[in-house]
């Protein structure tokens, strides 16, 4: 993200507003030093307060990060555009943080004698694999931002050397009977020649009946969608829920993990573990389930 512009925009519309720098620290209930940081482009507010300070500069979250007035027209593709950006800028402070974090293991090692064979292999299976991000990550909360009441979940995977792509394939059931072809909706290319790290953003759209689906490296993007409730009546009153997995999920074995399931009733909702969902492949209490899996394929 381009912080000098988004100071310059804030600076903008506080100054359009004819209010200054003090009087909009007063209403965050924070300093002016923090909104003269801000406005200077040396950091970016705190996340738990982006959505009063954009309220106070009547702006919208996606112009917010976007630095820039956007036309109603280009909110979608700006949208996408702002949540790549931002899984991107963490990636790469938690890039700079593992390194401090191996140098630090590497001295804890040596002085602790420890043999290095078991960190290896643990680093290993941590490698093939997809973690979700905790809801208090800086990257989900600000996804939960840009999607709306509906949310968004991010998962970041990883995979060494060998790897030619990552798959994501959606099952839908009704009633607790799978129907309709399984649908393969992403196959990302890897680079088989080294390891890849990247994001994968699932972002619920209920308003439209659409959910996205993100998956980008530092090499690729892809993108696409699917309906919900295509063609059900009353949609409009079906109660919604998901589950997700809720830690690391290794995809050594090639074959297909569960990774989210959403759920929809007019009725009785149930939202099911995906573990659970995974043994019977069903959750017959909900009228609907649209259900994610992904794998690492050689």
């Amino acid at each position: 993200m381009d912080l000098a512009k988004i100071g310059a925009y804030i600076a903008a519309k506080r100054k359009s507003l004819g209010l200054t720098q003090r009087q909009v620290a007063e209403k965050l209930g924070m300093s002016d030093k923090s909104v003269s940081k801000w406005e200077r482009g040396i950091c970016l507010p705190d996340v738990s307060v982006y959505l009063e300070l954009c309220s106070i500069l009547g702006i919208t979250l996606n112009e917010f990060f976007a630095g820039e007035d956007i036309p109603e027209q280009d909110l979608g593709v700006r949208s996408e555009e702002n949540l790549l950006q931002v899984t991107a800028s963490e990636k790469r402070k938690r890039k700079r943080m593992k390194r401090i974090i191996a140098a630090l293991l590497v001295v804890i090692l040596l002085l602790t004698g420890v043999g290095s064979c078991v960190l290896y292999k643990s680093s290993i299976a941590d490698r093939n694999s997809i973690i979700p991000l905790t809801e208090d990550s800086t990257e989900r909360k600000t996804a939960q931002l840009l999607a709306d009441v509906d949310g968004a979940y991010l998962y970041r995977y990883e995979a060494e050397a060998g790897y030619k792509s990552l798959d994501l394939e959606l099952v839908t059931y009704q009633n607790g009977q799978k129907i309709g072809k399984l649908r393969k909706l992403i196959s990302m290319k890897l680079d088989g020649n080294k390891g890849c790290t990247g994001i994968l953003a699932i972002v619920l759209d209920f308003q439209h009946y659409q959910t996205r689906v993100i998956c980008a490296n530092e090499e690729e993007k892809y993108q696409t969608e699917f309906s919900i409730l295509d063609g059900v009546d009353d949609r409009e009153y079906y109660g919604r829920s998901a589950t997700e997995i809720t830690e690391s999920v290794s995809l050594q074995d090639g074959n297909f993990h569960g990774l989210l399931a959403l759920f929809y009733a007019k009725d009785e909702l149930q939202a099911i573990q995906i573990e659970s969902l995974e043994a019977d492949g069903s959750g017959d209490v909900n009228d609907y389930v649209y259900y994610l899996s992904v794998r690492l394929c050689k």
